[in-house]
């Protein structure tokens, strides 16, 4: 049997690897956590919070920017005193950089450079989080800690959108609330990648987390409904659906078809939105999204190397909107693969798709052929959620991809860590 010195040398020795100490028994109790993975933390529920836009007088100080400097400061003094070794999570991070890189490149050549630019600059701080969470979450308990951050955060956006919609501050019927959930659709997508998430951490507690679990999520369902987002109840269904499939237990199946299924039924009753499911022939929001991809697809056809510029293909919306079409402005893409192929074009498109592709790949493998199978479950249905709220949003541009697929290139380094 080694000794208490073998261990320790033999777990400090290796790079990235999680100190412990052999205390109560025999039992392992992991080392406290190092300061950037705690400045992470409260990025994470500063970015959920939008506490400028809640409370303005906060803008001075930019807590979330201020948070995130400062865990940058502590991440780079961890790896220059040898407490840590960069992880740069191949081929994940090689992907992301590339797709960044393109982006970069395409401001050169954008429709409006300084749009373009200024969206660029905050595709490089999503980048950031996705590496700070491969590096600092290094063990399943830290990458359990970002899931309890992200799933307490979302109460925020969730009883922000709820209380909008009882105060009647509705766009056009839909409700939503401030800053990076200010459009109805994204606060609908952000919330449904958060349900397998909770799921995850439920399985492995007590009856108190479970039910404080299950009230996040009670609440999570009214708020995406009162979104009014079509896609976002096709998400729903699709999470909900694939996680109870995966899981493989009937009761589960059934709860959450129940759960769902009353959802629905009530959501329909209640749908103040002009448009539903039905007549989408004739129903003028579904054209125009049918119209910002036909569009989409004509400036990648223009544009085909570098697209029209990151963000940009609302500025390109005026010169190839389909004669005819009705709108009060110009519109967004809404489709991710359209939006990635209009704004950055090949040399972007490749490595996203190729991105978002192997962190599915990489989670579906979790579930197969690791101790981590819940984990991999979880993961795996939070991105196709992802995917299939992407059908009809594009959201290349926002944080919460960039942070799946930083959970994944995590989970896939740790299981190799310790299988």
């Amino acid at each position: 049997m080694a000794s208490l010195g073998e261990i320790n040398r033999t777990t400090q020795g290796a790079p990235g690897a999680s100190r412990f100490n052999l205390q109560n028994g025999g039992r392992f109790r992991e080392s406290a956590p190092p300061a950037s993975y705690r400045l992470l933390l409260v990025f994470l529920l500063l970015l959920y919070a939008n506490t400028p836009m809640v409370l303005p007088a906060l803008e001075v100080v930019r807590p979330a920017a201020l948070i995130g400097g400062l865990a940058l400061l502590a991440l780079v003094g961890e790896i220059m005193f040898g407490t840590r070794k960069f992880e740069m999570a191949w081929p994940e991070g090689v992907l992301l950089i590339a797709f960044v890189a393109a982006a970069t490149l395409s401001c050169l050549t954008a429709l409006w450079p300084g749009y373009a630019v200024g969206w660029t600059s905050d595709l490089m701080k999503m980048t950031l989080v996705f590496f700070f969470i491969v590096n600092c979450a290094n063990t399943e308990r830290r990458l359990q800690g970002v899931m309890w951050i992200m799933v307490i955060g979302g109460l925020f956006p969730a009883l922000g959108t709820l209380k909008n919609f009882y105060q009647g501050n509705l766009q056009e019927g839909r409700a939503a609330w401030v800053g990076i959930f200010a459009n109805p659709n994204e606060v609908a997508y952000s919330l449904v990648i958060l349900i397998p998430l909770a799921a995850y951490l439920a399985a492995s507690r007590g009856w108190v987390a479970r039910l404080f679990l299950l009230g996040i999520s009670v609440i999570y369902l009214p708020a995406i409904f009162v979104t009014f987002s079509r896609g976002g109840a096709v998400g729903l269904v699709a999470v909900v659906g694939l996680y109870a499939w995966r899981k493989r237990a009937l009761w589960l199946q059934v709860a959450l078809g129940i759960l769902v299924a009353g959802g629905l039924m009530l959501a329909s009753r209640h749908w103040s939105r002009g448009e539903d499911f039905s007549q989408l022939n004739d129903d003028v929001s579904f054209q125009q999204r049918i119209a910002t991809s036909q569009a989409g697809f004509q400036m990648f056809i223009d544009h085909p190397w570098l697209g029209v510029g990151p963000g940009c293909s609302v500025v390109a919306w005026p010169l190839y909107a389909p004669q005819g079409l009705y709108t009060r402005g110009a519109l967004v893409t809404h489709n991710t693969i359209v939006q990635v192929f209009s704004e950055t074009g090949i040399l972007g498109a490749v490595p996203f798709l190729f991105l978002i592709g192997f962190g599915v790949y990489q989670a579906r493998r979790l579930t197969l052929k690791s101790n981590m199978v819940n984990l991999g479950i979880a993961i795996e249905v939070a991105i196709w959620g992802l995917i299939v709220c992407g059908m009809s949003g594009g959201y290349a541009l926002t944080w919460f991809p960039y942070i799946l697929l930083g959970l994944a290139a995590a989970a896939r380094r740790i299981n190799g860590e310790t299988a």
